[in-house]
């Protein structure tokens, strides 16, 4: 296991293209979030929130992980590395738990520096001003939890396509899928019970239940559930090219 997430991480940084998503990423962020002049600019939001930073990353992460994660299964295919791989003695979950835990510490050295966000917010505040810690804490819960949702749909994806940008592309939508769509069908109920059913099925409520600063029981017991849904499967995949 460990060495299939060592090996994830020597090609992303081995390789021109993982310093190249950091950059993309970073820059975005800050180009949004300190620069240009848009309703994310912390600058033109209340000082001590940085809320402004975890309503725009589910766009990125809904790009920047399906990216991550394009080649976890599909380069394997192409190189003809997939058959060893699945018939050393190793356990579906060593196999999907090596991917998942390579491209998770991937995805944690990226979005690592946008903790600066807090450092640079923070020299800005006035002595009666503050940053809410269990609010930001919460923040963060949510991202976390949002960003294994969206690395267990793109390496489904990666496990079902040879094509790496077929899963890329598929990867995306399902990103999207999972976190918009539901949102905007519930929209075109009037019934209470169906619009609550309906956008509750989507990760964009729960998320956004989390970066208010409320962790509620329900809204883990979703991430966590979906993200099971989605293991399970990536095991039955993994098992079946076993067989």
């Amino acid at each position: 296991m460990y060495s299939i997430a060592l090996r994830e991480l020597r090609f992303y940084f081995g390789n021109i293209s993982g310093y190249i998503l950091l950059i993309i990423y970073l820059s975005i962020n800050a180009l949004l979030l300190w620069f240009f002049d848009n309703p994310y600019n912390l600058l033109n939001f209340n000082f001590g929130d940085l809320s402004p930073f975890f309503l725009i990353n589910p766009i990125l992460l809904c790009l920047l992980i399906p990216a991550l994660s394009m080649r976890s299964f599909s380069q394997e295919k192409v190189n003809g590395t997939i058959e060893i791989l699945i018939t050393k003695p190793l356990k579906p979950i060593d196999i999907f738990a090596g991917k998942f835990l390579g491209i998770g510490f991937i995805l944690l050295i990226t979005i690592a520096p946008t903790l600066f966000n807090i450092i640079a917010l923070s020299s800005l505040l006035d002595f009666q001003s503050n940053l809410d810690l269990g609010k930001l804490i919460s923040s963060y819960v949510g991202l976390f939890f949002l960003s294994t949702l969206f690395l267990s749909l793109s390496i489904c994806c990666s496990l079902v396509f040879k094509n790496q940008i077929a899963s890329f592309l598929t990867s995306t939508l399902f990103c999207y899928v999972q976190y918009f769509l539901f949102d905007l069908i519930a929209n075109y109920f009037s019934n209470p019970y169906l619009y609550d059913l309906i956008i509750n099925l989507g990760a964009k409520t729960h998320y956004e239940n989390l970066i208010s600063g409320i962790i509620q029981v329900n809204d883990l017991i979703y991430f966590i559930g979906i993200n099971f849904v989605l293991f399970a499967f990536c095991l039955a995949l993994i098992k079946k090219g076993q067989d």
